[in-house]
């Protein structure tokens, strides 16, 4: 019997058991992916999956990891947020108490790193399998293969997305509040130096972020009513259509990364927790991407919940504990996805007395610069 399965191998999942295997050798750690990652591409371009780390995530996530290739990996010195109608708030390093607000990274790049480190510990099995069934029971949790075949563990930690099979078998009581958007993602080279900026756009109809990497290239993510329009598009269609909803701010860009969309929703979980079953990452809950919180989330989760089981070597979790763990992670959560929640409601309004004020209250933010500062800091310690 393990002591904890981990059932979601991505970055979330893997981060956390590298972080409980590297607190406490002496648990036995499974961790369950369906497929086996390919890392053989990794250098073939730039992953399409891209996330803002904040300073706090980054840190740590060096501190666990020696293979990250910090060549691929870009900084946020500043950020350039533009209403539909002039209003603008603008952040820099100076803004906060450090010397970037985000690093930017790739998804395989990051998760190349977290597996090659956890392959050097023994107390850890990575298994490559899917699951048919999941039984919570009072003393353990028994996790059927679509084989047949069953592995048995103390505790199960469900890491597997958001729209988590674990979370569906074990019963959790989830809202599901959908945005009507999806996130279409896509990488360019530009023809101005980006100078280490992300810039932001709330257009009214979506909201376009640009995101900056390595060698004069950025990442986009479009919120946007109409994906679809977007993914028709020719490769120099839509180049040109993002460098004009981009003011052109960094002159022309080309293509380099085909586009991607996913669907935006807000899942909203109260207890992340039944029995012996936990929920971390967009498991438990989704957010807008508009911040670029959602996966700094989740490794506030995984860093919280590792700490909890590093410190109980006998496993013995009580369920104040489990309380204690909920609350503070709900509180955090919640906070951020209401803020992104009501964000996108706020620039979604079409009303010309609220498109007014909105704009105008973006102005009046970029004037205050304690406020200024108390926002930044908020978000980059998260």
């Amino acid at each position: 019997m393990y002591d904890i399965a981990v059932v979601g191998g991505g970055l979330v999942g893997a981060a956390f058991a590298l972080d409980l295997a590297r607190q406490n050798a002496k648990l036995k750690i499974i961790l369950i992916e369906r497929n086996q990652p390919d890392f053989s591409h990794n250098q073939d371009g730039f992953d399409n999956k891209i996330y803002a780390l904040s300073p706090k995530n980054y840190q740590y996530l060096q501190s666990m990891t020696s293979g990250l290739d910090e060549k691929r990996v870009g900084t946020i010195e500043a950020m350039d947020v533009r209403g539909n109608h002039g209003g603008k708030i603008e952040f820099d390093q100076h803004d906060c108490r450090g010397n970037y607000l985000a690093k930017i990274v790739e998804y395989r790049n990051l998760h190349q790193a977290v597996y090659r480190e956890l392959s050097n510990y023994d107390n850890v099995e990575l298994k490559f399998t899917s699951l048919a069934k999941i039984e919570n029971e009072a003393e353990q949790v028994s996790l059927y293969q679509t084989d047949g075949s069953k592995l048995e563990t103390r505790w199960l930690v469900a890491a597997d997305g958001a729209n988590s099979f674990v979370r569906q078998q074990v019963g959790f009581d989830l809202e599901e509040i959908p945005y009507y958007q999806s996130g279409v993602v896509a990488n360019f080279r530009c023809e101005y130096d980006h100078r280490n900026i992300a810039r932001q756009w709330f257009l009214g109809e979506g909201i376009l972020a640009y995101l900056p990497l390595p060698n004069q290239q950025i990442s986009i993510v479009w919120s946007s009513n109409e994906p679809d329009v977007l993914l028709k598009l020719s490769a120099d269609e839509l180049s040109s259509v993002v460098a004009e909803a981009g003011e052109y701010s960094l002159g022309k860009l080309e293509l380099i990364t085909p586009a991607q969309a996913f669907p935006l929703k807000l899942n909203l979980i109260e207890k992340f927790y039944a029995g012996r079953v936990i929920l971390i990452g967009d498991a438990a809950h989704t957010i807008h991407p508009l911040a670029g919180q959602g996966v700094n989330l989740g490794f506030g989760d995984a860093w919280e919940l590792a700490q909890l089981f590093a410190t109980h070597s006998d496993s013995l979790i009580s369920e104040v504990d489990l309380a204690r763990y909920n609350y503070n992670r709900l509180a955090e959560v919640r906070k951020m996805q209401m803020t992104c929640h009501m964000l996108h409601r706020l620039f979604h309004n079409r009303l010309p007395v609220v498109d007014k004020l909105r704009n105008l209250g973006l102005n009046l933010v970029n004037q205050i610069a304690p406020l200024k500062k108390m926002l930044i800091n908020s978000a980059i310690n998260y």
